[in-house]
């Protein structure tokens, strides 16, 4: 005799005997697209648990879209996140970094604690323990964005908690004030760069942040064959990256594009001797033992010694001549183009035309080498 759960209604009964007496059974039919069935049994500890459940089923017949986990913990979801959904989405150094703040800061208060019962009292209690306790206002704000991601993706598109629960990781914090970045003057950069004090593997670093723009991976794997003298162009084509386990390997550059800067004539100048008598594959800046680029903290390290030869402010970063760069062409070169701009640093364009249709032209390169020239022979400030 077919049963309520046959005829496609599904059943929640109060189990009457055994360990789970009390507890409420949901049983139910499922079609599968394929034609086939499963039935699905679950035990829940209230009758209303169980008869949402039910109404999920009846709704679309999807268990795993809507069904409630009392039992799926913060760690567990987090977990599978990692090795299912964001090792697909997001770059293995983003992965790497989330799951390390997570395991130092969060671990051992949220992964044994079941996602629908997680508190927001108890998560505003957490963050004010995280600030008393010495944690950066910096690090606990990126821990609230793993936390909510993570919980929100529980919610939708995963359906781990029911679609009407509301996000509890998701409380206002103080926003800390952001660092003022250092941005120099033509005439501020041509004096560090003129320094007595520098080598000429520490001039050119500078001049490869300051007059290409280069990101600090990109000048790291920089190549003697990636430069081209003839042509003024400096093809960036790869990036020192970090791997999941921290190792260091070269790839791609920061969204996997690949571009071609413009190289003026200043900075070709200062490469020359750098790049003299070397072959195409060996990188500027090697290890000493074997060809291969320096490890990031010796890079930091040597740019601190750059930093105080060349007179450079304290707290200036290689990401400040980055900056510094870009400043300069969008303020004091009004003849380069916007596209142009956007195709020697590697940034993406706004609006599909700038995105699909705009290929680097040789007249406008030759613009902003000749514009990135003359601010160094007129030493504007």
């Amino acid at each position: 005799m077919a049963t309520r759960a046959d005829s496609g209604e599904g059943s929640c009964r109060k189990i009457q005997s055994g360990k789970l007496s009390g507890k409420w059974r949901v049983q139910y039919r499922l079609r599968k697209p394929d034609g086939s069935q499963k039935r699905v049994s679950r035990v829940f500890s209230t009758q209303k648990e169980g008869l949402e459940f039910l109404r999920s089923l009846r709704k679309d017949g999807s268990p795993v879209a809507h069904q409630i986990t009392h039992d799926l913990t913060f760690g567990d979801w987090l977990d599978w996140l990692i090795k299912n959904d964001w090792s697909e989405s997001l770059d293995p150094k983003t992965v790497r970094d989330r799951k390390t703040r997570y395991e130092k800061y969060a671990m051992a208060r949220w992964a044994d604690v079941p996602l629908t019962r997680i508190d927001p009292v108890e998560v505003k209690s957490f963050y004010t323990h995280l600030r008393e306790t010495g944690v950066g206002q910096h690090t606990i704000i990126a821990l609230r964005v793993l936390l909510v991601r993570a919980f929100n993706q529980a919610i939708a598109p995963y359906g781990r908690v029911p679609h009407f629960w509301r996000n509890p990781f998701a409380l206002e914090l103080k926003t800390p004030p952001r660092r003022v970045a250092v941005a120099l003057t033509p005439k501020e950069a041509k004096k560090a760069l003129a320094s007595k004090d520098l080598d000429d593997k520490r001039r050119a670093m500078l001049g490869v942040y300051l007059l290409a723009g280069l990101r600090l991976g990109e000048q790291m794997a920089l190549t003697v064959g990636q430069i081209n003298f003839k042509e003024k162009t400096i093809l960036v084509d790869r990036a020192v990256k970090l791997t999941e386990k921290s190792a260091q390997t070269v790839g791609l550059p920061k969204g996997d594009k690949v571009r071609i800067a413009v190289l003026c004539d200043t900075l070709a100048a200062i490469l020359r001797p750098l790049c003299e008598g070397k072959s195409d594959e060996e990188y500027l800046w090697s290890t000493v033992e074997e060809n291969k680029p320096r490890m990031k903290a010796l890079t930091y390290a040597t740019w601190r010694r750059l930093r105080k030869e060349a007179g450079l402010p304290e707290d200036m970063s290689p990401h400040d001549c980055r900056l510094t760069h870009i400043n300069w062409i969008e303020k004091l070169c009004p003849d380069v183009s916007t596209t142009t701009l956007k195709e020697h640093v590697g940034h993406a364009g706004v609006g599909v035309t700038e995105v699909n249709y705009t290929r680097p032209l040789a007249m406008s390169q030759s613009i902003l080498r000749t514009s990135l020239d003359a601010l160094f022979a007129s030493g504007n400030k």
